[in-house]
């Protein structure tokens, strides 16, 4: 993906999309399907077309390969929100989660583990 300039992603349903990220943080611009979970995380990083419209999908990654301006900004802005979710960022997040869950499921026997309302 280091040498793509574009990632193109006509998804139906990706609930995050580890392959969306791999291409922002190489530095691809994103063209993606109109989602709710991807332009959660996306939106304002990516090209959004309409689910189904393949005409739009094609005029869109012809417009970003023709566009430098605009495939530059793209790229910029996906490689910018990839940070949000590196490992730099996710992992003591993920260390901290399982310290407490592995700490809660050592209580002595008879003791209930304590569970979030």
């Amino acid at each position: 993906m280091r040498r793509a300039a574009v990632y193109a992603a006509p998804a139906l349903y990706e609930p995050f999309g580890l392959g969306i990220l791999e291409a922002a943080a190489a530095g691809c611009a994103l063209v993606l399907f109109d989602i709710d979970s991807l332009r959660e995380l996306w939106d304002g990083a990516a090209l959004f077309v309409p689910c189904d419209d393949l005409d739009r999908l094609r005029d869109a990654l012809l417009r970003v390969c023709g566009d430098a301006v605009l495939r530059t900004r793209l790229q910029r802005a996906a490689r910018a929100r990839a940070e949000r979710y590196s490992l730099d960022r996710t992992l003591p997040g993920y260390l901290e989660l399982y310290s407490a869950l592995t700490t809660r499921a050592r209580a002595p026997a008879g003791v209930p583990l304590e569970v979030p309302a």
